[in-house]
């Protein structure tokens, strides 16, 4: 462990009376005459004014609440290909994934000899686990349906000229005079393809194999989107018309990546942030060091547990911990907020730092030197200052997939339990725009 580096900071908590005294006593002998009488004066004690500090109040936002979808995926390569391409009568496409109780599978997969269809579970997508917390595994075929996606006029499957193996190049169909999203009724999907769950040490294999050699019409498989989700599926909408993202081009041509691409920019991890602390930094002191190893100071607990009292009380930061509206310490959930005051002398930068609950070890921060407080002139700053917020890993625990590692603090059996990092310097992570998880604004008052 490195030598513990004491740090000068101000904060709510205990503040530093920053005073000089200078200028020792000194003594002048005065005769006066005629008179022999000898006289002492002091001269006045000279002290130095205490530098002028500013208050501020900081105000730390869960906004996690908007997304989609945790994550996505284009399957695209048969099982046993090298390559991307459709998946033939008795191929099958596989998707590996980690998944956490409560979230639910969407996907969707051209039937190629069609001119818009698509194979899909309903709008609720399939249940990963059951009301007990146990994996759902096994054939889930009966869950699928063939959708129309309403983007083209539909021509009989397996002949239609306007369908992808036979036009002359991408969406060359006319428009369909019904441009909802909508059940293909006289088709069961069973027919044409089974789709399976395996679980196996907390990773789930979704597969998609084509079955249809002996259906009415055999049809390819096109490469497909695959989505995580808690909500509705965020693919579709039945009996609404395709939003524009990327559905249509998946339905008629096969072409997945763009509606994948739309669904991950609107993923990202729905989650509380804990309890931390905010510090008013003087003198260069830092809060931590980004590319060193962790001191020792709390910054593990913090970063892991959500436990903010030691590293508060190593550096002399102030605790945010009562989210707003409430009368007790607790987590920060989505739409909520914490606010916590500090005080600094002109010159001092402010940092902070609160932990991703959804993460091993991952905290967010304004860096370990922190942002200056005061503007060139010594004005103190004001507004959103969300934009030098970054999102840290701590190094002293081992990353697994945010949101639905067993060893994360919602799914633990207890403080300290994950593996150790083997890269122990604290590092920036990318988890998205961190806008799109919490905001800070800072006020001066008074």
């Amino acid at each position: 462990m490195q030598q513990r580096t004491k740090l000068a900071a101000l904060s709510v908590a205990g503040a530093l009376t920053l005073a000089a005294c200078g200028g020792a006593a000194t003594s002048a002998t005065t005769t006066t005459e005629p008179s022999t009488t000898t006289t002492t004066t002091l001269a006045p004690t000279t002290t130095e004014a205490a530098p002028a500090t500013q208050r501020f109040l900081i105000e730390i936002a869960n906004v996690s609440d908007g997304f989609l979808a945790r994550t996505a995926a284009t399957f695209a390569v048969p099982i046993g290909a090298t390559d991307p391409g459709p998946a033939l009568p008795g191929d099958a496409y596989e998707w590996v994934f980690e998944a956490a109780p409560g979230e639910r599978l969407s996907f969707a997969t051209m039937f190629v000899q069609s001119n818009d269809w698509f194979f899909a579970p309903g709008t609720d997508g399939i249940a990963l686990f059951d009301d007990a917390g146990n994996p759902v595994t096994g054939d889930v075929t009966d869950q699928i349906l063939v959708w129309d996606s309403g983007t083209e006029v539909d021509q009989e499957p397996g002949v239609g000229a306007d369908q992808a193996p036979r036009q002359t190049g991408p969406d060359t169909g006319d428009a369909d005079p019904d441009n909802t999203v909508r059940q293909v009724e006289d088709r069961d999907a069973s027919a044409y393809v089974t789709v399976s769950l395996a679980h196996e040490e907390g990773v789930f294999t979704l597969t998609i194999d084509n079955t249809s050699a002996d259906a009415d019409v055999p049809t390819p498989l096109a490469p497909g989107t695959a989505v995580l989700h808690s909500g509705a599926s965020p693919l579709f909408v039945e009996g609404q018309p395709d939003a524009g993202y990327g559905l249509e081009g998946l339905a008629e041509d096969g072409a997945a990546m763009p509606l994948t691409e739309w669904v991950l920019s609107e993923s990202g991890v729905t989650t509380p942030l804990a309890p931390g602390v905010a510090i008013a930094l003087v003198d260069g002191a830092t809060l931590f060091v980004s590319g060193s190893p962790d001191t020792g100071e709390g910054l593990e607990g913090l970063a892991e547990d959500g436990d903010a009292g030691p590293l508060a009380e190593s550096t002399g930061a102030t605790v945010f911990a009562v989210p707003e509206g409430a009368t007790d310490p607790g987590p920060l959930f989505p739409g909520s907020s914490y606010t916590v005051e500090i005080e600094a002398p002109v010159g001092a930068h402010l940092s902070l730092a609160t932990m991703l609950v959804q993460s091993n070890d991952w905290f967010f921060s304004l860096g370990g030197a922190g942002v200056p407080l005061f503007a060139a002139d010594g004005s103190p700053i004001s507004g959103d200052i969300t934009d030098q917020v970054a999102l840290y890993d701590s190094g002293t625990e081992i990353d697994q997939t945010p949101g639905v590692g067993a060893d994360q603090a919602p799914r633990q059996a207890g403080p300290d339990t994950g593996a150790d990092d083997p890269d122990t310097s604290i590092r920036t992570v990318d988890l998205g725009s961190i806008a799109d998880y919490v905001q800070v604004t800072i006020t001066p008052q008074g």
